[in-house]
């Protein structure tokens, strides 16, 4: 009886342990020691951007805890913090499964985000899993996964690519997102990534204080008659960006026409932006393996001739890989090793290529053909 007695008492012992840290290890698990307050009120409390309170704080089974309120909720855990998810994101969030979905926790606050300009555009926010963005024209989608690590390195809503106009999803291969300029694929099986590129093209007209150091009064053509045109263009990763081209009106379709084909090849283009970047400087833009137009001056290496450029109807593309042949200098000076053209390496212009051809079936002659050779000059004079 003595022993029976000691195991009975043993056993009831085990099962109040148990009891015991049943009970209090959710509590204690869940206990967000008033952070969740402490970030009600650093936003306003209910005069702030959440609102009235619409349920006390609660588990939310995921080892944190999170309380809603008109405008949102706030979600906390031991390893995150509170972060507060406004509306739109929370409702997608809960729908994702919350903190208990693939998604996680937040790990910081919404943010603003804008454009390269510094104009508004829309916002992120950051969870363990991924990020939700969110913009007027797109609503709220959430990006995962390896497409994110790209898209994120390419410079997420500041690239080509815009803001995720659907919400990750897998495929028979990987996982792909589309953008509203274009999408991400991934390779499972093999890692690969690749950025694809949604064509559009816009033009309008140029002012004088726009281009300070490539116009000047008596140049062959005003401002007037240019205009600025934004294109695409893949980088030599293969990544979709989006440059600036100053030419003449009357060019504008040409040129619009090239770069399509050269986009659909996936022809690579170092850098598309107006000289004046570069103050003006031929030599330096050059140097910059920079794709350019319009630049009133005279023609670099010959003070006795007037640049086709001035006229806003010729081209330079690549100028590194297509150098500039004179009868004493090379232009730019890095480009020799580009002279073997039998040797043919990323971005050179090639005969029978898709620049070469785009540009003659739009009439536009090419500087290779002078005994002088000028690797990277098209003009649609022949100039």
């Amino acid at each position: 009886m003595h022993v029976r007695s000691r195991v009975v008492a043993a056993v009831v012992a085990l099962v109040l342990a148990c009891l015991s840290v049943a009970l209090s290890s959710p509590a204690q698990a869940a206990d967000d020691g008033g952070r969740i307050e402490a970030r009600y009120q650093a936003l306003g409390g209910a005069a702030g951007v959440l609102g009235a309170p619409t349920s006390e704080p609660y588990d939310t089974g995921a080892d944190g805890r999170a309380r809603d309120f008109t405008g949102g909720r706030i979600v906390w855990s031991p390893a995150t913090d509170a972060w507060d998810v406004p509306g739109p994101i929370a409702d997608r969030y809960v729908a994702l499964g919350g903190p208990s979905g693939p998604l996680g926790f937040p790990v910081a606050a919404p943010a603003a985000l804008t454009d390269p300009a510094g104009h508004p555009t829309g916002s992120e926010q950051v969870f363990a899993g991924g990020r939700f963005y969110v913009s007027a024209a797109t609503g709220v989608h959430v990006v995962t996964g390896a497409v994110l690590t790209r898209y994120l390195q390419i410079d997420a809503t500041r690239s080509s690519l815009g803001y995720p106009s659907v919400d990750t999803a897998s495929t028979p291969d990987g996982a792909s997102t589309t953008f509203t300029g274009g999408r991400i694929d991934q390779v499972a099986a093999t890692g690969v990534l690749t950025v694809t590129g949604t064509w559009s093209t816009a033009v309008r007209r140029v002012t004088a204080a726009e281009i300070p150091y490539t116009y000047r009064s008596g140049c062959p053509v005003a401002p007037a008659a240019l205009r600025w045109i934004v294109l695409p263009y893949y980088d030599w990763a293969g990544v979709p960006r989006r440059g600036v081209l100053v030419a003449r009106a009357t060019v504008v379709a040409d040129l619009q026409a090239v770069f399509h084909a050269a986009f659909d090849a996936r022809f690579p283009i170092r850098k598309m932006t107006p000289v004046d970047a570069y103050r003006g400087n031929d030599i330096v833009s050059m140097a910059a393996d920079n794709t350019s137009t319009f630049n009133c001056r005279k023609v670099t290496g010959n003070p006795y001739r007037v640049s086709q450029h001035s006229y806003g109807n010729a081209i330079d593309i690549n100028t590194l890989e297509n150098p500039y042949v004179t009868p004493s200098r090379v232009y730019p000076s890095a480009g020799r090793t580009f002279l073997d053209r039998a040797s043919v390496r990323v971005g050179m212009i090639m005969p029978g290529g898709v620049v070469a051809r785009a540009m003659a079936a739009r009439g536009w002659r090419w500087g290779a053909r002078w005994s002088h050779p000028d690797y990277q000059h098209f003009s649609a004079n022949g100039g």
